[in-house]
């Protein structure tokens, strides 16, 4: 038998899912009030970061050129080279760290495919803002390796 508990907790995530999927909500302000909208009151910002994180929202721009927050399809890997090739602008390296450019919106998105392909691929892991990605090589001597074999695979 499942508890209540459960029950509250897949109905938060079922209307959480809903309200990104409506591309409308750019804070966490605002999903609140989204949520308390549809019967979860007093939902705390701490709360909404961890559904965020568990849900792998990102912020992106929707077609109004609002950004807001939204679920990735399958995982926010883009699905052709050329999409990936319109969201990044450069990858270049200073001995030390990778770092890749993108368009507004569009790091997060290929930070999480970075992050998947993982150590395989020289990586220890990425850090990304809006439009910027860090990552973090593997071995720094392999620095020039790593950042060709991201170009080849981001199509740069």
């Amino acid at each position: 038998m499942i508890s209540n508990k459960k029950k509250n907790e897949s109905a938060l995530i079922i209307a959480f899912k809903e309200l990104l999927k409506e591309q409308c909500y750019g804070s966490q302000g605002q999903l609140a009030e989204g949520l308390a909208g549809k019967g979860f009151d007093n939902i705390s910002q701490a709360k909404i970061s961890r559904l965020l994180s568990k849900l792998g929202a990102v912020k992106m721009r929707n077609t109004s050129s609002q950004v807001v927050y939204i679920l990735p399809d399958e995982l926010a890997v883009p699905k052709t080279k050329q999409a990936i090739h319109s969201v990044v602008v450069s990858v270049k390296h200073n001995g030390m760290q990778i770092i890749v450019k993108t368009g507004i919106g569009g790091a997060p998105l290929i930070s999480r495919m970075l992050d998947s392909m993982g150590e395989s691929a020289g990586i220890l892991g990425t850090l990304a803002g809006d439009d910027t990605i860090f990552i973090a090589p593997d071995n720094a001597d392999n620095i020039e390796e790593i950042t060709n074999n991201i170009k080849t695979l981001l199509d740069i």
